[in-house]
C-alpha cells in the first residue's frame, strides 16, 4: 500500500490545526484549545553516578511538608543524595494522569530493504531527503502501555537539569522493586549508563544546562543497538541515536529549572537568536532513528494515516509553546500523548489570552478552558473523557519533574513538585533518588493526584 507521507513543515501545520480546536472534543476558544502545537518541532530541521551520593548541601528537602528527610541511619549509600536548591515561591505541585493506556494496533516501521523488496508493503518510495524508504506495517497485540512499552528516548531542550534518574522494574514479577538504571548529578558531572547527543556521535558526558542554545538533545542508555541480519529494523548511519532506549515500565525524574532569560538563548547553528521554549519529550526510539532524528516526515513511524502522531508514540511531557501565533504563551507548558491508540490525547494550550497572574500564586496545574486552578490532579482517559484542559504554569525556580509509565496500571503519570514541598507519596523517591525503590513506593507516585 503506497501512503503519502508529510514533510516536517506539513506536520507542524497539521498540529496547529489540532491546537486551534479542530478535533471533535476541542473547545471553540482556541486559547484554551485541546491539542499541542508541536511548536518546538516546527523549528528544528544499578548504583548511582556517585555511590556516596555526594555532600548533602543547602536546605534540600526541608520544606513545610517535612518529607524527604533522612532517617536515623541517613540516606541509602547508593542514593544520589538530596540536592541543594535556591529559594523560590512555594507551590502545591501538580500531576496530570493519563489512564487506559495501551491497545493492540500498528504503525509503519522503517526497514533496511532495497527497493522492490516484498517486505516494503506499507511504503516503497523515497524519504524526505530523496533516499529510498521501505516501510512495513508493524503490529502489536499488547494491551499494557503499547506503544509506550517499546524502546523510548528522552528529548530535552532549553532546560537546566541538575540531577536525573531513570528507574525500571528489576523483573516482570508482580511487586518487584524498581532499580535506578540511569543517572547523572551535576555536582560530580558523573553519569551512569547514559548516552547523550545533540549532533554527531554523542558521548557519556551530559552538560546539564541546556539553556544557552536551542539544540535538541537525545538521552538514552549507553549500550549500542545491535543491528544486523537478526534484527529487521532500520539502522541509520548515525551512532548518536543507535543507543538502547528504555522499554516496558519506567520512571524518569529530574531536578531542573525552566527559569532563564529568553534573549540569552542562541540558535543551534550559532546564527542569531534561538527558539527559547523549554521542551521535554519521551518518544519512540525508532522515531529518532528515521534518518533525520525525528524530522524525516516522509519516512518515520510517527503518523500512520496522515494525522499527526497516530503512529509509534510520542509524549510531549513539558512543552512551552512559542510559535508566534495566538496559541503561544511562554508562561505555560503543555502535556500531551500521541499514538495509534487514540491519536491525540491531552495537549491543551492556554494561548496568548492567558495570564499566569490570574491564577493563585501557589498552583502549578490549571484548567485552560475554565481558567481555574485544579484542587486535585486532573485525569485524561485515552479514548474517553478528560478533566478539563490541563496545562502547567511555567515554574519559577527549581522543580522535580517526573514521568512514570506503568504497564500494570496502564497509565502515564506526569508531575511537577516543588523541592521544598515534597508530598509523602513521593518520599520513596525524593529527594534522595535511591538506587532502588520498592513497588509500593512506585505505586504511591502513580496514585498522586496533586495538588490534592
Amino acid at each position: 500500500m503506497q501512503v503519502r507521507r508529510l514533510a516536517p513543515f506539513a506536520l507542524a501545520t497539521l498540529s496547529l490545526g489540532f491546537a486551534c480546536g479542530t478535533g471533535p472534543d476541542a473547545p471553540s476558544d482556541a486559547t484554551g484549545g485541546r491539542g499541542e502545537t508541536g511548536g518546538n518541532s516546527a523549528t528544528e530541521g544499578s548504583g548511582g553516578a556517585d555511590a556516596s551520593g555526594g555532600s548533602q548541601g543547602g536546605d534540600a528537602g526541608s520544606g513545610p511538608s517535612g518529607s524527604g528527610a533522612a532517617g536515623p541511619s541517613g540516606p541509602p549509600k547508593d542514593a544520589l543524595g538530596a540536592f541543594p536548591f535556591a529559594d523560590s515561591p512555594l507551590t502545591r505541585g501538580g500531576t496530570i494522569t493519563f489512564s487506559n493506556i495501551g491497545a493492540p494496533g500498528s504503525w509503519p516501521r522503517r526497514l533496511d530493504r532495497a527497493a522492490g523488496d516484498p517486505a516494503c508493503d506499507y511504503k516503497d518510495g523515497t524519504d524526505t531527503w530523496g533516499a529510498h524508504c521501505c516501510m512495513t506495517e508493524y503490529e502489536t497485540d499488547s494491551t499494557e502501555l503499547a506503544p509506550f512499552d517499546e524502546e523510548m528516548t528522552l528529548i530535552v531542550k532549553a532546560i537546566d537539569i541538575k540531577q536525573l534518574a531513570v528507574y525500571q522494574p528489576t523483573s516482570a514479577e508482580s511487586g518487584a522493586a524498581w532499580r535506578r538504571v540511569t543517572s547523572w548529578d551535576s555536582r560530580t558531572k558523573a553519569g551512569e549508563n547514559l548516552w547523550f547527543t545533540q549532533e554527531g556521535d554523542g558521548s557519556s558526558d551530559f552538560p546539564g544546562d541546556l539553556t544557552h542554545d536551542d539544540c535538541v538533545g537525545y538521552l538514552s542508555q549507553e549500550p549500542l543497538l545491535e543491528c544486523g541480519e537478526d534484527i529487521d529494523y532500520y539502522c541509520p548511519n548515525d551512532p548518536g541515536v543507535l543507543r538502547r532506549g528504555f522499554t516496558g515500565s519506567k520512571l524518569v525524574v529530574f531536578l531542573g529549572s525552566m527559569t532563564f532569560d529568553d534573549v540569552g538563548v542562541a540558535g543551534c547553528d550559532g546564527d542569531g537568536a534561538g527558539h527559547p521554549g523549554p521542551w521535554v519529550a519521551f518518544v519512540a526510539s525508532e522515531l529518532i532513528r528515521d534518518g533525520g532524528r525525528k524530522w524525516n516526515g516522509l519516512c518515520n513511524c510517527y503518523s500512520k494515516t496522515g494525522s499527526v502522531g497516530d503512529g509509534c508514540g510520542e509524549i510531549n511531557v513539558f512543552e512551552t509553546v512559542l510559535d508566534d501565533n495566538e496559541l503561544s504563551n511562554r508562561e505555560f507548558a503543555s502535556t500531551g500523548v500521541r499514538s495509534f491508540q487514540a491519536g491525540h490525547v491531552g495537549g491543551s494550550v492556554c494561548g496568548s489570552g492567558c495570564d499566569r497572574d490570574q491564577f493563585p500564586a501557589d498552583v502549578d496545574v490549571v484548567d485552560a478552558c475554565s481558567r481555574t486552578a485544579y484542587e486535585a490532579g486532573p485525569e485524561v482517559v485515552a479514548g474517553g473523557s478528560s478533566d478539563g484542559c490541563p496545562v502547567w504554569r511555567r515554574p519559577q525556580g527549581d522543580r522535580y519533574f517526573f514521568i512514570a509509565l506503568d504497564e500494570t496500571e496502564r497509565l502515564i503519570q506526569v508531575g511537577m513538585i516543588h523541592p521544598a514541598n515534597i508530598p509523602a507519596g513521593a518520599a520513596a523517591v525524593l529527594p534522595e533518588l535511591p538506587g532502588s525503590v520498592p513497588r509500593a513506593g512506585i505505586e504511591d507516585v502513580l496514585h498522586l493526584r496533586l495538588p490534592e
